[in-house]
């Protein structure tokens, strides 16, 4: 019955998209409602799912495992066989609950639509589809088409519904993603065929696959093969996560989106290349990590420093928010590269805390500028005065976002560097550079955005409508709860962690 709610978690979103075919398309009320019902579910879902999850064992739980594509003579005479394989573990589980609070607080976001509403609410769904779908797939190719199905739905989603420079910047976003698909693509398939060399039999199953290179003799799974396949790996989620130097399509597809997708975005789709890198490249390939540690930790190093120094001279908090976000993200690659229990799970902590301080605030900005007009901070000023609750929330989240001790960023950056001192002394003291700057322009920001003398034409506003309560409190409380008791999310991906850490040997 638990297993059934997982696949529940998946299709109803989907089911939810094929429902508002059905609605009147001047609906618009019903098509929200129907769109509430198919993130809220799932929501409750996960609950469940996570409330009867065994902390103490490192196996995939709440499994499905059906055979979907057989393919004859792939490989020496073997077939393929392609699993509609499901499952979550300690690294999936926070990614899943993630994926349902934030989606579902998307559509709550989604007030304002009212231009061509149905179509949007099914493109959302369908996007929240895929992103559920690659954090529970067990089987790398139907993870890769759950990350495809969430190309398409993005770019109507910023094409139609998106700023000034909506087409140009929806395009945009398809090339990067679609070039990173195609990296991931190539390295999931390489890991399929040389895994065959080791057992004789294809698969792209992730528990399969991680048990043949966890064991395969090295003369069969060479050390050349996994840097090889790991550096293309590499590549391809730096340009997915929008790490520097592929970064430039992120502040534009935050400047250009809808609020709520932009929730949906820097909440969860950009965690979608820090998830595979855990689960592939230091579940399956820690050999290749441990090479190439040095290289990820600079590469993080860089991304913390460059963006927040970036963001310093950002006068739009869209593109200043998108900024925070990479370099705070450049983080997990200096956890990831320590490979230590530490630099490992403060990597996932840090994820998490990225994810939902990234929907808090791009939620309040986006509230800002339904009332405002805009998101230029020279254009912003004195605003306390007229919403002092969203102002009040938003200084809570840039508080939290900056690392204020008992909220989720500080504990995660605690952690975080802990590990990577450990490993990278120099390189972490560089990186705390990034602590310092983000001090400096979240402050900055806040001060020009809600003190200060109230412009004339910025009198008057309404404040927090009841509606928007939800997401304030509940992603506030969330970061709370993380920073005040860590061990709600250390504790579920306690043992996952340690498996790859006994596995790499550290």
């Amino acid at each position: 019955m638990i297993g059934n709610l997982l696949l529940l978690i998946l299709i109803l979103p989907l089911l939810g998209a094929l429902v508002l075919f059905f609605v009147p398309r001047d609906n618009h009320a019903q098509a929200r409602a129907v769109a509430l019902f198919a993130t809220l579910m799932p929501l409750v879902l996960s609950g469940i799912l996570y409330l009867n999850f065994d902390h103490d064992t490192t196996a995939m739980q709440f499994g499905i495992a059906y055979d979907w594509i057989n393919i004859a003579n792939v490989f020496q005479d073997k077939a393929l066989t392609i699993g509609f394989d499901l499952g979550v573990d300690g690294l999936s589980m926070p990614f899943v609950l993630m994926t349902a609070i934030v989606s579902f607080l998307a559509v709550l976001a989604s007030k304002s639509i009212q231009y061509r509403a149905k179509e949007y609410f099914i493109w959302l769904l369908l996007l929240v589809t895929g992103l559920f779908g690659c954090f529970v797939s067990l089987d790398l190719f139907l993870f890769f088409l759950f990350l495809e199905l969430t190309l398409v739905p993005m770019y109507f989603l910023i094409g139609i519904w998106g700023g000034s420079r909506r087409g140009a910047v929806a395009t945009k976003f398809l090339v990067y993603r679609g070039i990173a698909s195609v990296g991931i693509l190539v390295a999931f398939v390489a890991l399929a065929f040389q895994g065959a060399a080791a057992t004789g039999e294809i698969t792209m199953n992730v528990v399969t696959l991680t048990e043949t290179f966890a064991k395969a003799a090295g003369d069969v799974i060479t050390a050349d093969f996994k840097q090889w396949v790991f550096l293309v790996l590499l590549i391809a989620i730096l340009i997915e996560e929008a790490f520097f130097p592929f970064h430039t399509w992120l502040p534009d597809t935050h400047e250009q989106a809808p609020s709520a997708i932009s929730m949906i975005v820097g909440g969860v789709l950009m965690k979608v290349g820090a998830y595979i890198l855990f689960r592939v490249g230091v579940g399956i390939l820690p050999d290749a990590v441990q090479y190439f540690a040095t290289l990820i930790a600079v590469i993080g190093v860089i991304n913390i420093v460059y963006c927040a120094m970036v963001a310093l001279v950002q006068k739009d908090w869209n593109r200043l928010l998108a900024f925070s976000s990479i370099s705070h993200m450049g983080a997990v690659l200096l956890g990831v590269a320590a490979l230590n229990q530490a630099g490992l799970q403060g990597g996932i902590l840090m994820t998490v805390s990225s994810g939902l301080l990234s929907a808090l605030l791009f939620f309040l900005i986006g509230a800002m500028k339904e009332r405002t007009g805009t998101t230029l901070i020279p254009a912003l000023g004195g605003l306390s005065k007229p919403m002092p609750i969203i102002s009040g929330f938003l200084l809570a989240a840039a508080l939290g976002s900056l690392g204020l001790p008992g909220m989720s960023q500080f504990v995660s950056e605690v952690v975080v560097f802990m590990g990577a001192f450990a490993s990278f002394p120099v390189l972490s003291v560089v990186g705390t550079l990034g602590i310092i700057l983000a001090a400096v322009y979240l402050l900055w920001a806040m001060q020009r955005t809600t003190y200060g003398p109230t412009p004339a034409q910025l009198e008057g506003l309404s404040d927090a409508k009841a509606i928007e309560y939800v997401p304030m409190v509940v992603l506030t409380a969330l970061v709370i709860l993380i920073g005040v008791y860590p061990a709600i999310l250390g504790d579920l991906v306690n043992q996952t962690i340690q498996s790859y850490v006994t596995r790499i040997g550290g």
